[in-house]
Order: structure tokens, then C-alpha cells, then sequence
């Protein structure tokens, strides 16, 4: 199942959730991991300089911060094949936990990121999180870039649907579909009750 949404204003970006077995568009989730931390990669388009670097880690310590343990196991770059069967347009299941941009990007041109779950008995097997690789991305906190994407907010808003969230309705949710302009993430809100949930 796909859920996307649509660019909604010039300084605003949009971000989707896919997942192959869950409803999309709910304030909270059912499905977790089993345990934490959880292994993930980097494919080497997400990790190629020292912004995108330091934006994934960024993202990364916010949810362990957020949630107060270590959430991520961080293995490095992937050199593993395809994280997927199928095709990125028509998916399978996700074999491998790794974030990569993609370009071509195989997706509408508003939408910026896509993360991909598989689930069994309401556990989360595998995730990956795929970028659109055709998309202008401003690192770190964005300062007077307001036209340009967060991608530190999208690093941490599609991690954060790899740890089991759903969309918010709360336009300061960092998890809320369209992400605001600007990088930093001090003035952004989560449900944090959820996240402890999914992650205790």
C-alpha cells in the first residue's frame, strides 16, 4: 500500500510513507522491532559527503535522544545487492535495512522520501528508506535556504517511519506528512508516548 501527499506550499516539502503491510495516515503504530538497537546501512549515496554524514547521524541521535537508548546499530556503507524484490514502482519485500537516495527517482516529483516495511505478526522484519536522489536538499540547519528540502528533517522523519511511526496530524510533528522548511530540529515536537511504546 502507498500513501503520498502532495506539495501544499512553495517552502514546504512533502514527505510519504509506504509500507507493504500496514494501514497509512494513523497518529500511531502497531508494528515494532523486536529488539533494539536495530542494524541499518547506508548505501554509499547517502553517506558520499560530509553533510549528508552528519545529517543521517543527526537523525539518527534524535530518536535515541527522543527515546533514551540506543536505537541504531550503524554498520556503515552497504555492498550487499538490491535491498528489495521486485521493483521500487511495484515492491516485494524488503530483504536488507539500508537508506539510499534514488535517481531516477521512480516516484512523483513532490514526493521526497519513501520507506519501505516488512512485517510478520506485527513485527517489523526489515526497512529501507529510499530518497529522491532528484530533489534539492539543504543540510544542516537550512539557514536562508527556505526553498530548498531539509535533509536532516528527512533523514529523521523517514527514520522515525522505520521505527514503527505513522504520520501526525500536529503540523510540528516532525512525523506530520509535510515537513516544514528549515533543518534544525529543536523546534520540532514528536508523540513521544508512541515512540516509547515501539521502542521499550
Amino acid at each position: 500500500m502507498m500513501c503520498q501527499g502532495r506539495l501544499v506550499a512553495p517552502l514546504i516539502v512533502l514527505i510519504a510513507i509506504s509500507t507493504l503491510t500496514t494501514a497509512c495516515g494513523q497518529a500511531s503504530g502497531t508494528e515494532r522491532w523486536a529488539s533494539f538497537p536495530v542494524a541499518i546501512y547506508a548505501d554509499s549515496s547517502a553517506i558520499n559527503t560530509a553533510d549528508k554524514q552528519s545529517d543521517l547521524q543527526d537523525a539518527m541521535a534524535f530518536w535515541e535522544e527522543k527515546a533514551g537508548k540506543k536505537l541504531f546499530d550503524y554498520k556503515g556503507e552497504y555492498s550487499g545487492a538490491q535491498p528489495y524484490t521486485g521493483s521500487l514502482t511495484d515492491p516485494g519485500t524488503v530483504v536488507a535495512n539500508v537508506i539510499f537516495f534514488q535517481n531516477p527517482w521512480p516516484l512523483q516529483q513532490n514526493i521526497i522520501g519513501q520507506t519501505l516495511v516488512s512485517t510478520a505478526d506485527n513485527q517489523i522484519q526489515n526497512a529501507m528508506v529510499m530518497i529522491n536522489g532528484e530533489a534539492s536538499f539543504c543540510s544542516g540547519d537550512c539557514v536562508g535556504q527556505p526553498e530548498n528540502n531539509s535533509q536532516r528533517k528527512n533523514f529523521t522523519h523517514e527514520l522515525g517511519h522505520f521505527l514503527g511511526l505513522k504520520h501526525s496530524q500536529d503540523i510540528k510533528d516532525v512525523m506530520y506528512p509535510v515537513i516544514q522548511s528549515g533543518g534544525t530540529l529543536t523546534d520540532v515536537t514528536i508523540d513521544t508516548a508512541t515512540l516509547k511504546q515501539l521502542t521499550q
